[in-house]
């Protein structure tokens, strides 16, 4: 995501106020109850300025006002804070185990959530259920913006699905299809974003998680391995947006066979299918020495602040798992790198699919910022 606060827009006067509001929107996210005085003094704007950008939120229904008490003689304050109820972004998760709607406000607050049945054979039909899941909660709400993760290859700009082996899905058009789908449901003017499961869930713990985090990975431990990347606040897709892919790091050329076609590949040991065929306390002593390796891998690799794991995997053994693979990484870890620096995820399963919605209400705001009428 472009951190719009820090590069004023270029395109006149329009575009300028547009920019200010979605400063002042970005503010009283991070700031419930903010007044504009201090927004004009935290932003370095002018009261005129704060005053004509907050009454067009206002008048947009995105922000509303609260009294303060009194804190002497003169005009009472007024706290701003977000209309949280009807201004909501939707997010929707296709994964292998599961599919899952959320609609959320832009304080990342949960306002609804269902979780369907795994994903059927066909896209479309993955996104008719979706699609039906939804509609019961649209009465009275705008959607303001909507994401679609997925665990799949796949460039999130130009919203192509080259690759999700797990679902038995290749060469899609899944923007497109997904755009069709919210029209469907009358959003046809929506602002729609898909990305990789394992970024949603890493940009989630960076948003969401209050953690104050710039440079985190978040590890999928489930049918496959996946990893998502964020660095100074983004995800990181890389070069052909396959970064992350750390399920095909070889950690032995002599293990069993992965369905890349290699042999020893952290997926082929880490894989929650693995598990299931043999849940020995030898088999998670496996697969915490096969953990410690990947994560020495991704820590002297990506340096972040804090590496967390999640998945189904997690789900079944995770604390077992983490323990014992924290006790192995310093084996493996450069002496920089601390056992500490790998958590599980604070938002457990449901990291993808808040982080999904975090990144459609992130991407308004920047849109807000930027959009050229």
């Amino acid at each position: 995501m472009r951190r719009f606060t820090e590069s004023t827009p270029t395109g006149g006067t329009r575009q300028l106020r547009r920019w200010h509001r979605a400063r002042i929107l970005q503010a009283i996210r991070a700031e419930a109850g903010i007044s504009r005085l201090r927004l004009a003094r935290k932003l370095g704007l002018s009261p005129s300025a704060v005053t004509e950008a907050v009454a067009e939120l206002l008048a947009e229904g995105l922000v509303q006002e609260r009294p303060l008490p009194p804190s002497g003689q003169g005009r009472p304050s007024v706290a701003l804070e977000l209309e949280g109820q009807r201004h909501l972004a939707l997010a929707w998760e296709i994964d292998v185990d599961r599919m899952a709607v959320a609609l959320l406000n832009l304080r990342g607050e949960v306002r609804a959530h269902v979780v369907l049945p795994p994903a059927p054979a066909r896209l479309e039909e993955a996104l008719a259920q979706l699609q039906a899941a939804t509609a019961p909660y649209l009465q009275g709400v705008r959607v303001l913006a909507a994401g679609l993760s997925l665990p799949g290859l796949l460039e999130p700009e130009a919203g192509h699905l080259t690759l999700a082996p797990n679902l038995g899905w290749a060469d899609l058009p899944l923007l497109e299809r997904f755009r069709a789908a919210l029209t469907a449901l009358g959003l046809n003017k929506t602002l729609a974003v898909v990305e990789n499961e394992a970024n949603a869930a890493a940009y989630g713990l960076y948003a969401l998680a209050g953690l104050a985090l710039e440079h985190c990975v978040y590890l999928s431990l489930g049918v496959g391995v996946g990893g998502g990347v964020v660095v100074g606040r983004r995800v990181y897709h890389g070069a052909r947006f396959h970064a992350g892919e750390v399920g095909h790091i070889p950690l032995d050329p002599a293990g069993p066979p992965c369905r890349c076609g290699k042999r020893g590949c952290a997926e082929a040991f880490l894989s929650y299918r693995r598990w299931q065929a043999s849940p020995s306390r030898a088999r998670l002593n496996e697969m915490a020495e096969r953990l410690a390796q990947l994560l020495a891998v991704v820590l002297a690799t990506l340096d972040p602040e804090q590496v967390f794991l999640g998945g189904p995997l997690v789900e079944a053994i995770g604390e077992t798992l983490l323990k014992a693979a924290q006790k192995r990484l310093p084996r493996y870890a450069l002496s920089v790198h601390t056992p500490e620096q790998v958590a599980l995820s604070p938002l457990g399963r449901e990291a993808a699919l808040l982080g999904i919605g975090a990144l459609a209400a992130d991407s308004f705001v920047e849109q807000m910022a930027y959009e050229v009428e």
